[in-house]
């Protein structure tokens, strides 16, 4: 490994091209031998292979490796795969979160969909050159978990090279650990104490589009200049509309969270919308047509609708076909205020929220709105519980996560829709307050024991067996709703 090594003060590139240039001079310490190939990583690394290519004055090439994001934080990396290899190279983050390896498998083959497509365009359908006995510099604009050069350098191992050399601007040095596994050499112009993230390591980080990989590699684009923008041709745009519905087959694209404003009287609630992504049960088909509810999120604190659980939550939780809305019950002012806390702990407060916002999304009309699906934590979920009571024409379940339940014991009596209660195993507060609520709860609730795992679900594995266990039991009820045709079975 090269490497110029930390500095104090974290230096930036300008660009990518400024970064493939440094990288250039890096590699220029190393003894590469004969035979070189330089394949930059599409698409943000094939600027920089270009500037490297140039500079070493050997052929570049491109391959399509591509991350498989954390359902519902999509920014962080599952994994990872790349063409020519049927092969998930899974980051610890799956491990971590307990994500099912059916559910990545599947995640991944929605990712393969789009590496084809980008692997078809940019070399016009010809296959990844030939590599065998020859050097094969993989460039990337930057290393941060090392999922997709991983992915990259262990499908080009199948052609036999004679050495693969990752190259990279700017690598954490977790991510560094990870990808020296898989590949000969790994050359890094910078390898700081301290990472944060690629983009950070530059002043322009702009995504790369199809075009301006095209126009690295040599390839004409046929792209026109209008008002100073580029525009795709219709040429390319041909290409893209003809090829992605027949890799796409019926399989519908995924729709991204959006945020929305919920009218109360205390003023406006924030929250994420997100439908449904469409890879519902696959044993029941008819499950993809339309969403099979609206799963309504919220915390104890009245905010923390951004928080790691309830994003992977819901982001599961559209994927098994549901919409899904993550709220805070507390205004963006009132979470701001020195009296937050007691407001969040407020549960007739909290409970009012609430049941505004079940109510709103039946008048607008939300996706999923015909069955709504309350899932709540700490106090959320005794606001939830509460709401159920209070409107048992508009909540259809009722999922409380580690839950302080006792605080709606005087209408636990009054709930009437089905109720799953999920404490850790090792949390026996909450193992006794919910237990002394089962006995208050309609017949058939459920209280399920997350093994070694604490209040928070923070150890590996707890919030994927959360989430897990919540869409199987979704999916109970929504077999029986559908098989009597009622509403809470």
């Amino acid at each position: 490994m090269s490497s110029e090594g930390a500095a104090a003060i974290k230096p930036r590139f300008c660009d990518r091209a400024h970064a493939g240039q440094a990288l250039a001079r890096t590699l220029r310490r190393v003894d590469l031998g004969g035979d070189v190939t330089v394949i930059g990583l599409a698409c943000g690394g094939v600027p920089v292979a270009r500037e490297v290519a140039d500079a070493l004055g050997v052929p570049l090439g491109v391959m399509v490796s591509r991350k498989v994001g954390v359902p519902g934080i999509e920014e962080v990396a599952l994994g990872a795969v790349a063409e020519g290899s049927d092969r998930v190279v899974a980051d610890d983050m799956a491990w971590y979160i307990g994500v099912p390896s059916r559910l990545v498998d599947r995640l991944a083959a929605r990712e393969r969909v789009e590496v084809e497509r980008r692997a078809y365009i940019y070399r016009a359908g010809r296959p990844l050159p030939d590599v065998k006995n020859r050097t094969v510099i993989l460039v990337d604009d930057g290393l941060a978990t090392g999922a997709t050069l991983r992915a990259a350098a262990l499908a080009i191992r199948n052609a036999r090279p004679r050495r693969i050399i990752a190259a990279v601007p700017v690598a954490s040095l977790t991510g560094a650990a990870e990808v020296r596994i898989d590949v000969d050499e790994l050359v890094a112009t910078i390898i700081p104490q301290q990472f944060d993230t690629i983009a950070s390591w530059y002043d322009d980080y702009t995504p790369v589009c199809d075009e301006e990989v095209l126009g690295h590699l040599g390839r004409p684009t046929r792209v026109a200049i209008m008002n100073g923008r580029h525009v795709v041709s219709d040429v390319l745009r041909d290409v893209g509309n003809r090829i992605a519905p027949a890799l796409l087959g019926d399989e519908r694209r995924h729709a991204a969270e959006r945020q929305i404003a919920i009218p109360g009287s205390g003023g406006a609630l924030t929250a994420e919308f997100g439908g449904p992504e469409y890879l519902a049960d696959e044993d029941d088909p008819a499950s993809a047509e339309t969403a099979r509810g609206l799963v309504i999120l919220t915390n104890g604190d009245g905010g923390s609708r951004h928080s790691y659980r309830n994003r992977y939550l819901a982001g599961r939780l559209r994927l098994a076909g549901y919409a899904t809305l993550r709220v805070d019950l507390l205004t963006a002012e009132e979470r701001r205020s020195e009296r937050a806390l007691s407001m969040a702990c407020d549960l007739p407060r909290m409970t009012e929220r609430l049941t505004s916002a079940c109510e709103w999304t039946a008048r607008a009309q939300v996706q999923g709105a015909h069955r709504t699906i309350l899932i709540g934590a700490s106090t959320g979920a005794a606001a939830a519980l509460a709401t159920a009571a209070r409107r048992p024409a508009h909540v259809h379940a009722v999922v409380a996560r580690a839950g302080r339940v006792e605080l709606a014991a005087d209408v636990l009596p009054q709930v009437s829709a089905p109720v799953m209660l999920i404490v850790g195993a090792t949390d026996r507060d909450a193992i006794r307050r919910n237990g002394e609520a089962m006995r208050a709860l309609p017949r058939g609730a459920l209280l399920i024991r997350i093994p070694r795992a604490s209040h928070a679900f923070t150890e590996p594995g707890a919030l994927g067996a959360v989430a897990e266990q919540t869409v199987r039991w979704l999916d109970h009820l929504d077999r029986r709703w559908r098989e009597d045709g009622s509403v809470h079975g």
